[in-house]
């Protein structure tokens, strides 16, 4: 069946909700040990957003959505929208624009598309190869394009739902529009950009605090309640699992192409990633090579346990140092000591802040990406870590 190119260019006053979803089978033992499988090659992208059209344009989309219904579409990434640099003449085959981070793909088609004197100009071209800073296509363009028309990467997609029109009166409508990419949506997972600490990264890349972060300590109970007596509860593990929710504001397409990358790495709940609590859990009154002495914060009654033995140590110049903490012990009523694994340089007025880091992966397969602009302007993040018993994961 013929493939349309989807034309209904979405209403940015919502933005473009963009998902991304993997499969993982966690087997977990009632210890908190467990085994993870990835069960998909890249995770299912799905993206919606709402439309507002009238005139030709309207009558044009009802008449593609009757004939093409459940099939498959040509749908521009309108969130990886690029520009041309140069004027682009009738016959060439190059086109010069920026690719970086983008969702070009050898093979699939691109749409180039411009407006003059109030007049739609598009064409949909074949891409042969790709380099940072061009496209070159198998056939060339067939009309002149001037510098400064929009290009975008497209992808076969399906609609998953049947779109329901409102009508606002005989030439006016709107529709909330939901698509499935039906291809391998593969992605860089390169994070050379995260420092590592014990085998493996770090996450750096701190929150946005607008709004308030959820936290939490899950454990794994067993409750045995036969209905009539005392129910008797036990916690198999005996250990907490720390989950954290982050959320992120990015303001420009490096950082949002890193984040991707991260996710992509992370392959949903598959791998780790070691993740700071967000919170100043010392407060460091001196410091001599190895040992902190910190305010007392009842550390030493429950002493060291998983996911609550390692630092990180921000400094008020920026930089993170990573230690893990192998004694500790009360001082008096006011201090408590701490023994680290390696000497810190740094005086206790250096020091901004000392939060511990757990390691953990993510807490569900979905990451939702809200488009508030293209990719180039902002998009707001959310998902949340879930702690592991890290003296079980494997290197």
């Amino acid at each position: 069946m013929k493939k349309f190119l989807w034309q209904a260019d979405p209403d940015w006053t919502n933005g473009i909700t963009e998902i991304l979803e993997w499969k993982t089978d966690i087997l977990q033992s009632y210890s908190g040990a467990e085994q993870r499988i990835a069960r998909r090659l890249s995770p299912r992208r799905t993206f919606e957003f709402s439309i507002l059209i009238n005139g030709s344009e309207r009558s044009k989309f009802e008449n593609r959505l009757a004939f093409v219904g459940g099939n498959s579409w040509y749908l521009p990434i309108y969130t990886d929208v690029t520009y041309l640099n140069d004027d682009v003449n009738r016959g060439a085959i190059v086109l010069p624009c920026s690719t970086i981070g983008r969702d070009f793909v050898v093979g699939n088609k691109v749409l180039i598309k411009s407006e003059i004197n109030n007049v739609n100009q598009t064409a949909l071209l074949e891409v042969a190869a790709i380099s940072t800073d061009s496209i070159t296509l198998v056939n060339p363009v067939k009309s002149n394009f001037l510098a400064g028309a929009c290009i975008y990467p497209t992808r076969l997609a399906v609609l998953t739902d049947v779109p329901e029109l409102t009508r606002y009166n005989d030439d006016l409508l709107s529709a909330q529009i939901r698509f499935r990419i039906t291809e391998h949506n593969a992605f860089s997972n390169n994070i050379s950009f995260l420092p590592i600490y014990r085998h493996f990264p770090v996450l750096n890349m701190h929150p946005d605090w607008s709004e308030s972060l959820k936290a939490r300590y899950e454990r794994f109970l067993l409750e045995l309640d036969n209905g009539s007596s005392i129910p008797s509860r036990l916690d198999t593990a005996k250990l907490p699992f720390f989950v954290q929710e982050f959320r992120w504001f990015i303001t420009e397409r490096v950082e949002q192409m890193q984040l991707r990358q991260l996710f992509y790495y992370l392959n949903g709940c598959q791998k780790n990633i070691w993740v700071s609590s967000q919170a100043s859990d010392f407060n460091v009154l001196t410091v001599d090579g190895r040992v902190l002495e910190v305010e007392n914060t009842g550390f030493n009654e429950i002493g060291l346990m998983s996911g609550r033995k390692d630092l990180v140590i921000t400094l008020c110049n920026g930089n993170e140092l990573y230690r893990r903490i192998e004694l500790v012990a009360i001082v008096s009523d006011e201090i408590e000591r701490l023994l680290l694994n390696e000497s810190i340089n740094a005086n206790a007025e250096d020091i901004l802040s000392v939060s511990f880091l757990t390691l953990c992966r993510l807490d569900s397969d979905s990451v939702s990406w809200e488009h508030v602009t293209d990719a180039d302007g902002l998009a707001n993040i959310t998902c949340s870590f879930r702690g592991v018993r890290n003296e079980l994961e494997s290197i």
